[in-house]
Protein backbone atom coordinates (compact mmCIF):
# COMPACT_ATOMS: atom_id res chain seq x y z
CA UNK A 1 0.00 0.00 0.00
CA UNK A 2 1.42 3.42 -0.82
CA UNK A 3 2.53 5.58 2.08
CA UNK A 4 1.37 9.07 1.86
CA UNK A 5 3.26 12.01 3.62
CA UNK A 6 2.03 15.43 2.49
CA UNK A 7 2.69 18.75 3.53
CA UNK A 8 2.10 22.49 1.81
CA UNK A 9 3.01 25.77 3.20
CA UNK A 10 0.07 27.87 3.45
CA UNK A 11 0.18 30.72 0.92
CA UNK A 12 1.89 34.11 1.65
CA UNK A 13 3.68 32.38 4.37
CA UNK A 14 7.59 31.86 3.68
CA UNK A 15 8.11 29.11 6.67
CA UNK A 16 6.17 26.12 7.13
CA UNK A 17 5.08 24.75 10.55
CA UNK A 18 3.56 21.67 9.66
CA UNK A 19 5.15 17.88 9.28
CA UNK A 20 3.70 14.92 8.35
CA UNK A 21 5.56 11.03 8.73
CA UNK A 22 3.90 7.82 7.40
CA UNK A 23 5.32 4.85 8.11
CA UNK A 24 4.44 0.75 7.64
CA UNK A 25 2.24 1.17 10.79
CA UNK A 26 2.26 4.78 11.93
CA UNK A 27 0.70 8.07 9.91
CA UNK A 28 1.59 11.44 11.79
CA UNK A 29 0.70 15.16 11.39
CA UNK A 30 1.87 17.77 13.46
CA UNK A 31 0.72 21.26 13.06
CA UNK A 32 2.98 24.10 14.81
CA UNK A 33 1.71 26.69 16.52
CA UNK A 34 1.48 30.11 14.44
CA UNK A 35 2.26 32.63 17.16
CA UNK A 36 5.55 30.07 17.80
CA UNK A 37 8.17 31.94 17.40
CA UNK A 38 9.53 28.42 15.55
CA UNK A 39 7.17 25.95 16.70
CA UNK A 40 8.46 24.16 12.77
CA UNK A 41 11.56 23.21 15.06
CA UNK A 42 9.63 20.65 17.80
CA UNK A 43 6.66 19.59 15.08
CA UNK A 44 9.50 17.99 12.60
CA UNK A 45 11.81 16.52 16.03
CA UNK A 46 9.03 15.19 17.22
CA UNK A 47 7.93 13.68 13.41
CA UNK A 48 11.13 11.99 13.06
CA UNK A 49 11.65 10.47 16.86
CA UNK A 50 8.32 8.95 16.36
CA UNK A 51 9.41 7.90 13.07
CA UNK A 52 12.89 6.00 14.34
CA UNK A 53 10.71 4.56 17.15
CA UNK A 54 7.73 4.13 14.83
CA UNK A 55 8.40 -0.24 14.75
CA UNK A 56 8.29 -1.02 18.21
CA UNK A 57 4.72 1.28 19.30
CA UNK A 58 1.82 -0.72 19.37
CA UNK A 59 -1.61 0.23 21.09
CA UNK A 60 -0.52 -0.59 24.19
CA UNK A 61 2.80 1.38 23.89
CA UNK A 62 1.74 4.56 21.68
CA UNK A 63 0.94 6.86 24.51
CA UNK A 64 3.80 6.07 26.92
CA UNK A 65 6.45 6.73 24.06
CA UNK A 66 4.79 9.81 22.83
CA UNK A 67 4.62 10.90 26.46
CA UNK A 68 8.14 10.09 26.75
CA UNK A 69 9.63 11.31 23.36
CA UNK A 70 7.44 14.87 24.16
CA UNK A 71 9.47 14.77 27.62
CA UNK A 72 12.60 14.16 26.00
CA UNK A 73 12.93 16.87 24.41
CA UNK A 74 11.38 19.33 26.24
CA UNK A 75 14.18 18.28 29.09
CA UNK A 76 17.05 19.51 26.78
CA UNK A 77 15.82 23.02 27.99
CA UNK A 78 12.41 23.30 29.71
CA UNK A 79 12.92 27.18 30.11
CA UNK A 80 9.21 28.45 29.39
CA UNK A 81 10.51 30.83 26.34
CA UNK A 82 11.56 28.15 24.45
CA UNK A 83 8.95 25.94 25.19
CA UNK A 84 6.45 28.32 24.18
CA UNK A 85 8.64 29.34 20.81
CA UNK A 86 9.34 25.60 19.66
CA UNK A 87 7.10 23.20 21.38
CA UNK A 88 3.82 24.25 20.47
CA UNK A 89 1.93 22.06 18.05
CA UNK A 90 -0.91 19.82 17.58
CA UNK A 91 -0.42 15.82 16.98
CA UNK A 92 -2.63 13.52 15.58
CA UNK A 93 -1.41 10.12 14.65
CA UNK A 94 -3.16 6.83 13.09
CA UNK A 95 -1.90 3.90 14.48
CA UNK A 96 -2.64 0.62 12.59
CA UNK A 97 -3.43 -2.80 14.07
CA UNK A 98 -4.43 -6.02 12.77
CA UNK A 99 -7.94 -4.89 13.29
CA UNK A 100 -8.10 -1.02 13.53
CA UNK A 101 -7.18 2.02 12.85
CA UNK A 102 -6.88 4.31 15.99
CA UNK A 103 -6.42 7.54 16.04
CA UNK A 104 -4.85 9.48 18.29
CA UNK A 105 -4.74 13.55 19.03
CA UNK A 106 -3.69 16.43 21.06
CA UNK A 107 -4.90 19.03 18.83
CA UNK A 108 -7.49 20.38 16.40
CA UNK A 109 -7.09 19.02 12.81
CA UNK A 110 -9.47 16.31 10.78
CA UNK A 111 -9.72 12.42 10.23
CA UNK A 112 -10.64 11.32 6.64
CA UNK A 113 -11.89 8.11 6.51
CA UNK A 114 -12.35 5.43 3.51
CA UNK A 115 -14.58 2.67 3.94
CA UNK A 116 -15.40 -0.60 2.08
CA UNK A 117 -17.50 1.10 -0.31
CA UNK A 118 -15.01 3.97 -1.12
CA UNK A 119 -16.72 6.29 0.97
CA UNK A 120 -15.08 9.59 2.17
CA UNK A 121 -16.19 11.08 5.35
CA UNK A 122 -13.81 14.08 6.97
CA UNK A 123 -14.52 14.30 10.88
CA UNK A 124 -12.94 17.44 12.20
CA UNK A 125 -11.20 17.56 15.78
CA UNK A 126 -11.80 20.36 17.71
CA UNK A 127 -9.63 19.29 20.34
CA UNK A 128 -9.20 22.79 22.54
CA UNK A 129 -8.11 23.29 26.14
CA UNK A 130 -8.90 26.50 28.86
CA UNK A 131 -5.72 28.84 28.62
CA UNK A 132 -5.90 32.48 30.30
CA UNK A 133 -7.25 34.00 27.34
CA UNK A 134 -10.24 31.43 26.35
CA UNK A 135 -9.86 28.26 24.42
CA UNK A 136 -6.80 26.74 22.17
CA UNK A 137 -5.95 23.29 20.49
CA UNK A 138 -4.48 20.82 22.91
CA UNK A 139 -0.71 21.50 22.84
CA UNK A 140 1.44 18.59 24.69
CA UNK A 141 3.69 21.62 25.77
CA UNK A 142 0.71 23.14 28.08
CA UNK A 143 1.86 20.13 30.65
CA UNK A 144 5.38 21.30 30.30
CA UNK A 145 4.94 25.13 31.09
CA UNK A 146 5.99 26.50 34.44
CA UNK A 147 3.11 28.89 35.05
CA UNK A 148 0.62 26.23 35.20
CA UNK A 149 -1.73 28.62 36.41
CA UNK A 150 -2.23 29.52 32.68
CA UNK A 151 -3.49 25.81 31.74
CA UNK A 152 -5.69 24.70 33.54
CA UNK A 153 -6.37 21.38 31.91
CA UNK A 154 -3.49 18.33 31.62
CA UNK A 155 -3.64 17.09 27.84
CA UNK A 156 -3.70 13.76 27.36
CA UNK A 157 -4.80 12.51 23.88
CA UNK A 158 -8.39 11.78 22.68
CA UNK A 159 -8.88 8.05 21.07
CA UNK A 160 -10.94 6.97 18.09
CA UNK A 161 -11.06 3.41 16.81
CA UNK A 162 -12.04 2.58 13.28
CA UNK A 163 -12.29 -1.18 12.51
CA UNK A 164 -10.97 -2.78 9.52
CA UNK A 165 -14.13 -4.34 9.12
CA UNK A 166 -15.95 -1.44 7.71
CA UNK A 167 -12.87 1.09 6.54
CA UNK A 168 -10.42 0.57 4.25
CA UNK A 169 -7.73 2.89 5.23
CA UNK A 170 -7.97 6.31 7.40
CA UNK A 171 -5.97 9.80 7.06
CA UNK A 172 -4.84 12.29 9.42
CA UNK A 173 -4.41 15.81 8.56
CA UNK A 174 -4.01 19.25 9.81
CA UNK A 175 -6.98 21.92 10.05
CA UNK A 176 -5.21 23.66 6.69
CA UNK A 177 -7.58 21.08 5.21
CA UNK A 178 -10.33 23.45 6.14
CA UNK A 179 -9.57 25.30 3.03
CA UNK A 180 -9.84 22.26 0.61
CA UNK A 181 -13.68 21.31 2.30
CA UNK A 182 -14.13 25.07 2.03
CA UNK A 183 -16.90 27.14 -0.09
CA UNK A 184 -14.30 28.68 -2.05
CA UNK A 185 -12.63 25.70 -3.64
CA UNK A 186 -13.59 24.41 -6.70
CA UNK A 187 -16.13 21.79 -6.59
CA UNK A 188 -14.70 20.27 -9.71
CA UNK A 189 -11.16 19.65 -7.56
CA UNK A 190 -13.20 19.12 -4.63
CA UNK A 191 -14.36 15.12 -6.25
CA UNK A 192 -10.64 14.62 -7.63
CA UNK A 193 -9.67 15.36 -4.24
CA UNK A 194 -11.83 12.40 -3.07
CA UNK A 195 -10.93 10.45 -5.71
CA UNK A 196 -7.24 10.79 -5.11
CA UNK A 197 -7.85 9.39 -1.59
CA UNK A 198 -9.70 6.78 -2.92
CA UNK A 199 -6.85 5.50 -5.22
CA UNK A 200 -4.06 6.92 -2.30
CA UNK A 201 -2.43 8.72 -5.24
CA UNK A 202 -0.48 11.12 -2.97
CA UNK A 203 1.23 12.49 -6.47
CA UNK A 204 -2.64 13.35 -7.77
CA UNK A 205 -3.41 15.07 -4.21
CA UNK A 206 -0.11 17.52 -4.29
CA UNK A 207 -1.00 18.61 -7.71
CA UNK A 208 -4.90 19.49 -6.21
CA UNK A 209 -3.46 21.35 -3.56
CA UNK A 210 -0.66 22.57 -5.83
CA UNK A 211 -2.88 24.39 -8.23
CA UNK A 212 -5.19 25.54 -5.44
CA UNK A 213 -2.53 27.12 -3.42
CA UNK A 214 -3.78 30.29 -3.60
CA UNK A 215 -6.88 29.26 -1.94
CA UNK A 216 -5.57 27.65 1.03
CA UNK A 217 -3.88 30.08 3.26
CA UNK A 218 -2.35 28.03 6.20
CA UNK A 219 0.05 25.26 5.89
CA UNK A 220 -1.57 21.71 5.38
CA UNK A 221 -0.75 18.07 6.26
CA UNK A 222 -1.84 14.76 5.21
CA UNK A 223 -0.43 11.40 6.23
CA UNK A 224 -1.86 7.50 6.08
Amino acid sequence: MKKVEIVQTGMGKTIGQDYAISTDNLAVVLDGCGSGEHSEIGARRMGETLRKKSKRINEGNFENIAYTSFYEIVMEDDSEERIIAELQFTLIACLETPKDFIVYSAGDGFIITVDKSNVVNYIQLDNDVNVANGEAPKYLAYNYIPNRQRYSTKVTFCKKYFSKEQYKFVYVASDGLRFVLGDKFPSKDKELFKTALVDRNPSEIKTILSRNRTLILDDISIAS
